[in-house]
């Protein structure tokens, strides 16, 4: 029995979503730089946002089903959809 509400739920959801999102941003800032230019700092961060992105887009889409079944519950809350909108989950 899972001891977190809906609307518990739907905010660790967003926070997740948004960064996830700020993430992305900070990676894309290695876009089209090779590994001889980047010095060691730079891949491993490059490397620790790649496995936290992973981590997180698998633990928001893990708790789709969670939360989707409690808003058939009636909880007044926002879908999973406007939740994740910045995102291409799916």
């Amino acid at each position: 029995m899972r001891e977190i509400s809906e609307r518990q739920l739907s905010l660790f959801i967003a926070l997740l979503a948004h960064n996830i999102l700020a993430m992305r941003r900070e990676l894309a800032a290695f876009d089209g730089a090779t590994e001889d230019d980047l010095s060691d700092e730079q891949l491993n961060t490059m490397y620790h946002l790649q496995e936290t992105i992973e981590q997180y887009e698998n633990t928001v889409v893990d708790l789709r089903g969670e939360y989707q079944a409690g808003l058939v519950n009636g909880v007044n809350l926002p879908s999973y959809e406007e939740l994740t909108k910045q995102l291409s989950l799916e």
